[in-house]
């Protein structure tokens, strides 16, 4: 699957194709993703990657959630996706991560704008939910651009290597489209 944003920038349903990519970003960017993501200090290997690639192709196949490499120019330089779907209650919440010479041009805001669409229009969730560490200044504007509402902090709500971090809960819900 694939979701065309322009004529530069679109997102993959991530495939076996991309494990090499993903593990490039990661292993290229570690100190700029690693406060933020917790996974990072484990995927040493092209082997992890392929692990993780392999449990998120389960994951998408399942129908739990829909994750993205970001692509721009036939680059991979990211990820997205929606994330712990509750079908029983129509929520999803967005998750993403760029490479860190990409930051603060856009791009995440105009892939999170065709996951909502998605979310909305082909899951036909009722709300979404993004949550991020209340020290994460970039990734939190993200969410304030896109007009959802903060409802308040998550303390100690994410394990963050040995620290628990205190996370801004945002959501948008079908509703409060214009």
């Amino acid at each position: 699957m694939t979701i065309t944003i322009d004529n530069i920038l679109k997102l993959e349903l991530i495939t076996e194709n991309h494990v090499q990519p993903i593990f490039e970003m990661v292993d290229a960017n570690r100190a700029h993703l690693r406060p933020w993501l917790p996974f990072v200090d484990r995927m040493q290997t092209v082997e992890f990657a392929d692990n993780f690639v392999k449990g998120t192709m389960q994951r998408n196949n399942d129908g739990n959630e829909f994750a993205f490499v970001i692509i721009e120019n036939e680059n991979v330089i990211g990820r997205i996706g929606v994330y712990k779907i509750d079908n029983q209650n129509k929520i999803g919440e967005i998750g993403y991560w760029i490479i860190e010479g990409l930051q603060g041009k856009g791009i995440v805001t105009k892939s999170c704008k065709a996951i909502i669409d998605f979310c909305f229009s082909d899951l036909q969730l009722n709300r979404i939910e993004i949550k991020c560490g209340t020290e994460n200044f970039k990734s939190k504007t993200i969410p304030e651009k896109l007009n959802f509402t903060k409802e308040g902090v998550i303390r100690q709500g994410e394990l963050l290597y040995d620290t628990f971090i205190d996370l801004n809960l945002y959501s948008l819900l079908k509703a409060d489209r214009k």
